[in-house]
């Protein structure tokens, strides 16, 4: 591939980026941005055959990129080790993990179908052009007019996320002469070892119907009773950033087994399994992951096992920000800098929470890298803050970097979920633009918002 001002130079020959961990083995922290990042003779790094310091002249600072052979790559990661332990499957693609069409159009053509949590997230996808027999509706507290929206689009299934809502959910559609196609979701009470935050398998969980306590059951007994209902089958998701895959393979053999009991009492069998995801992703070199290959192979495998005979359930996997993650990466522009002796230096950005609110939210971490110049030996411990006013706006704490100045600028791995989804207009702020890049080729797949979209949403004088 020919790089923008000389050929790519291959990663370990620089020294600014790598760093020795405590198993003294010399790792680069470009091995967790996109595969085939690199930097040319300048020292300026490349993603997707793109210069970022071309990228930031042209959309402006900051700046989400997306690896488009990345997010292809991950797609058949999942897909097809999952199709090959089990025939009969389907993964989809979390739209709250990040949503634009052009994405959406991606993961479509990979094979892939979605899972959407709201009116914003379906309309999306269904102006995208995915086959609506493809998408999932989620939510705890799904409205009349979502549920409307998914029954009028012919959305392949709503996740019945509690008793009341498998009510509600089958009131409306008898409402409309008609029956809605419904997973149960469950809660299987198996924990995640996750961050608080992000556990969802629990007992005490604001997400699903509990199996321990007989509401599973129940559940199932009111949706094969409900006019409004069409009982499909069966979900179950335990939280996500999971780093051992046996909860995750022990989730789906808790769904199987709760659907061959439940076949004891009612003769029902279901025609969906779909053992939620979660799988985990690196954010920081000290990161294990999960491999997609070898988690899928081994949950189409555990379903197999656990079913009582040739009967194969439509299998369907979430695997949630894993899909998406390392496709991804955040461009910021260094602004002022603030050294307070023997405490710290501040190295401010101009994004922050506003753009990613994870480092606030619960203590996210990401690996940093200077992207526009060769980096040469680190400097020191430095905290790269947001320009956003709160004193918690820390986008990368402790972060080892070179000597940096203004104008410098900062790119951040593993950007590519619940970023740009999670973003805000705090103190006004304009969301930044996202950019798609292939083969030295840059695609706009959302503007950078202007004071004239927030002025927009308020009312003018005299208008009602």
């Amino acid at each position: 591939m020919n790089y923008p001002d000389g050929a790519a130079i291959p990663r370990r020959q620089f020294f600014g980026d790598q760093v020795k961990h405590s198993n003294d083995r010399i790792q680069d922290p470009l091995e967790l941005f996109p595969e085939g990042t690199a930097r040319d003779a300048a020292g300026r790094l490349i993603l997707g055959g793109c210069a970022v310091t071309d990228l930031l002249e042209q959309f402006g600072s900051p700046l989400y990129v997306y690896d488009e052979d990345a997010v292809r790559a991950s797609c058949r990661q999942y897909r097809l080790p999952l199709a090959a332990a089990y025939s009969n499957s389907r993964v989809i693609y979390a739209v709250k993990a990040y949503a634009d069409l052009h994405v959406l159009g991606l993961v479509d053509e990979c094979g892939l179908g979605v899972d959407c949590v709201g009116a914003g997230e379906l309309t999306a996808a269904l102006e995208a052009g995915i086959d609506p027999g493809m998408v999932t509706l989620h939510g705890n507290n799904k409205s009349r007019a979502e549920i409307e929206l998914a029954l009028d689009a012919g959305i392949g299934q709503l996740v019945a996320d509690g008793e009341d809502d498998l009510s509600f959910i089958g009131h409306v559609a008898a409402g409309r002469g008609i029956r809605a196609p419904v997973l149960l979701r469950l809660t299987p009470g198996i924990s995640a070892h996750t961050h608080e935050y992000i556990r969802t398998g629990e007992l005490d969980s604001k997400f699903g119907i509990p199996i321990s306590t007989g509401q599973a059951r129940a559940a199932a007994k009111s949706a094969l009773a409900d006019p409004g209902i069409e009982l499909l089958g069966y979900h179950a998701h335990i939280g996500s950033q999971i780093f051992d895959r046996q909860p995750l393979i022990d989730n789906a053999r808790k769904l199987v087994e709760f659907a061959i009991a439940t076949e004891r009492e009612t003769g029902y069998f279901p025609a969906v399994i779909s053992p939620g995801g979660g799988g985990g992703v690196r954010y920081t070199l000290d990161d294990a992951g999960l491999d997609p290959g070898p988690l899928m192979t081994a949950i189409g495998s555990a379903v197999t096992e656990a079913l009582p005979d040739a009967r194969r359930p439509l299998l369907v996997v979430e695997p949630g920000r894993s899909l998406i993650a390392r496709a991804g990466v955040a461009l910021y522009s260094v602004g002022t800098i603030k050294s307070i002796p023997d405490i710290r230096t501040y190295v401010a950005v101009d994004g922050g929470m506003a753009d990613n609110i994870r480092p606030a939210l619960y203590g996210a971490e990401y690996t940093v890298v200077l992207a526009n110049r060769q980096p040469g030996p680190p400097f020191g411990t430095v905290t790269v803050a947001g320009r956003y006013c709160e004193s918690g706006d820390i986008l990368f704490k402790d972060a080892q970097l070179p000597r940096l100045r203004r104008g410098d600028i900062l790119a951040a791995a593993t950007s590519g979920a619940y970023g740009m989804a999670m973003a805000s207009n705090y103190n006004m702020a304009l969301r930044p633009a996202v950019v798609f890049v292939t083969d030295g080729r840059s695609t706009l797949t959302r503007r950078r918002e202007t004071e004239a979209d927030l002025l927009g949403l308020f009312p003018q004088s005299g208008e009602g």
